[in-house]
């Protein structure tokens, strides 16, 4: 399963932000390719059966502190 998701991301990568860059759009091209690579992330710990810490405990916290 890995395997396939580094070529899907692959395929995705090397489709759509190259387009961004080729219209001299820079800023929207490294916006996309750190989100991109934030999903790939996820996905790749998803599929190697990674634990992935919820990060609903310190949202829940930080709001308690701000009420």
């Amino acid at each position: 399963m890995p395997v396939y998701i580094v070529l899907i991301y692959a395929f995705i990568v090397w489709i759509d932000p190259y387009g961004l860059l080729k219209q001299g759009k820079k800023r929207d091209f490294y916006m996309s390719s750190v989100l991109c690579l934030i999903s790939f992330v996820l996905a790749f710990s998803l599929a190697m059966h990674w634990e992935i810490p919820s990060p609903s405990p310190p949202i829940v916290h930080f709001i308690r502190q701000l009420f």
